[in-house]
């Protein structure tokens, strides 16, 4: 749900989802990231799912059609600043 894959879910149906619904998500991350497209999470969904990322989903809106083929740049030009500059991340 948190990168696009799955719909958001709401306070009647919880976080039940069907076989379907799961497959085709696993088959959407696999064939955004350019590994073999099986549907499971075999061993190479697992590398990619262990790797370090940011919190943005990679699908920005699924009904865009412009949104659909690129991972489009997602950043903020406001004249923030970070408040301490020891960060630490996990």
């Amino acid at each position: 749900m948190k990168f696009g894959y799955l719909p958001q879910t709401d306070l009647e149906t919880g976080n039940l989802r069907t076989d379907d619904q799961l497959t085709d998500a696993i088959a959407n991350l696999q064939r955004f990231s350019g590994i073999p497209v099986t549907g499971t999470i075999d061993e190479d969904t697992m590398r990619l799912m262990r790797l370090p990322r940011c919190g943005l989903p990679d699908k920005m809106d699924k009904m865009d059609p412009r949104y659909a083929r690129i991972r489009h740049k997602r950043f903020t030009i406001h004249g923030q600043h970070w408040l301490h500059r020891n960060l630490t991340w996990r």
